[in-house]
């Protein structure tokens, strides 16, 4: 795993903002840094039913899911126009937007392993047990079972 290979972490939450203007001030200038933007969006379901009241409601959530799913894909894209901003150059800015296939932090663990990642930047969020008031849960997920990689948790 190369230190200079950077998997951003993007949600499109405060905390994936201030872990992308993080990124911007740390490896702006530093030569041969290469930054996949990385998000996950959760699975939309094919739809063809009829319609009833049941499935009305089907489509009112994949209809919610599709617009989260294109949400997120606008986000990536603005923190890749604010890294170039922050001095990077195009062809060190890729983004990656991926469906959820296990959970965000494992979806997350397993691109580092295959990208070959040394270094994750991620914001913390979430609140739901003790190691989420510290860490968050992806995040704490990340921590937890990420080995190999340097880990960044911005606040």
């Amino acid at each position: 795993m190369l230190w200079n290979q950077v998997l951003l972490a993007y949600d499109n939450s405060q905390q994936a903002l201030r872990a992308v203007e993080y990124v911007g001030q740390m490896f702006a200038r530093v030569d041969n840094v290469k930054v996949i933007i990385f998000g996950v969006y959760d699975k939309v379901p094919e739809h063809d039913m009829e319609g009833t009241v049941f499935t009305d409601q089907v489509r009112a959530r994949i209809s919610v899911l599709e617009r989260d799913r294109e949400k997120g894909r606008e986000g990536l894209e603005e923190a890749k126009k604010m890294l170039l901003r922050k001095g990077f150059g195009d062809e060190q800015v890729k983004v990656k937007y991926v469906e959820k296939k296990k959970s965000v932090a494992k979806d997350i663990i397993d691109e580092v392993k295959t990208g070959g990642y040394g270094t994750v930047v991620m914001g913390r969020k979430g609140v739901s047990n003790l190691a989420g008031m510290l860490f968050g849960s992806v995040s704490s997920g990340v921590i937890g079972n990420l080995v190999g990689a340097t880990i960044c948790v911005v606040e």
